[in-house]
């Protein structure tokens, strides 16, 4: 196990694989980062993965963009399901390219999917509920589990959908995340339109919970309301950065120890390529978590 400097123990690897998006949601913060070029290859991010593995990271959350457009998106979960120490491996996706590649996913080591699914009745975007439920149902036969569907809620667009949401959740089986959106300096005027704080509807959930759980990860509460699951997330809080548990990559091989920062990457990947040694390669990525501070105090 190991803990930053503010005692936050770090576990989850999230790897950012690309930029490219088949769709163009106006919520998406691409991680943090901005423009797309050269990626890793399967190869960098299996050393990358390894590395951190030998420090305490236990599970790797694949992201982008759009993971499922990199055509060799199995070979790299494969690569990094044979790593000792790593224990899960999971992928945020939007799900309209799902349905083909499930089975090749979970046989490759993938374990759990989240599926960006704004609302159940129409489309906020170019995403339909017509393209969504195959994704959920591929996700099920291919036995990914725990499926989870994110919701992005918007004032003014689908706010309006959440118990719709939620229904669909409990039918589907998947766990539904509600997110709030997080400001950025791209989308500061979408934000100041959009932005739904979610503290009225947690007092909803509570009032009707057969249970609630708190999680350790960004101490989310997690609703049990009969048969559905809904677990909130609410990045503009304190308690989510005390409770951030993550080191992220960035796709084109840099450690970035917080997703609104952009003054403080550590280039892991040229490393690499400059086949620095084992140790060098463990000082940087124990300098990246060294770098990790609260961006909500």
């Amino acid at each position: 196990m190991i803990k930053d400097r503010f005692g936050r123990e770090i576990d989850i690897l999230r790897i950012s694989v690309t930029q490219q998006c088949n769709l163009n949601c106006p919520y998406c913060h691409w991680e943090g980062e901005t423009g797309i070029g050269p990626v890793m290859s399967p190869a960098e991010i299996e050393i990358i993965t390894r590395a951190c593995a030998k420090v305490g990271i236990k599970k790797v959350k694949i992201t982008g963009g759009e993971p499922l457009i990199r055509k060799d998106i199995t070979d790299i979960i494969a690569k990094i399901s044979h790593i000792p120490g790593i224990e899960d491996i999971s992928m945020t996706t939007n799900g309209t390219m799902l349905k083909d590649k499930a089975q090749d996913l979970k046989k490759a080591g993938l374990k759990r999917i989240n599926i960006g699914c704004d609302s159940y009745t129409s489309s906020i975007l170019e995403k339909t509920a017509d393209k969504i439920k195959p994704a959920v149902t591929a996700a099920k036969a291919a036995g990914l589990n725990t499926i989870k569907l994110n919701m992005v809620v918007l004032k003014n667009i689908n706010s309006r959908d959440i118990q719709k949401m939620i229904e669909f959740s409990k039918k589907s089986g998947a766990i539904l995340q509600l997110i709030e959106l997080i400001e950025t300096k791209d989308n500061k005027q979408f934000f100041n339109d959009h932005y739904y704080p979610l503290k009225d509807i947690e007092k909803e959930l509570a009032s009707k919970a057969d249970k609630i759980e708190t999680r350790s990860m960004h101490n989310r509460k997690k609703y049990y309301l009969n048969g559905a699951i809904v677990e909130i997330v609410s990045p503009n809080r304190r308690e989510f950065c005390a409770n951030c548990r993550t080191l992220r990559i960035t796709s084109d091989g840099k450690i970035k120890p917080c997703l609104m920062r952009n003054d403080n990457h550590l280039d892991i990947v040229s490393g690499i390529r400059n086949k620095i040694l084992d140790r060098e390669l463990n000082s940087l990525i124990l300098k990246g978590i060294e770098k990790r501070e609260p961006y909500v105090r």
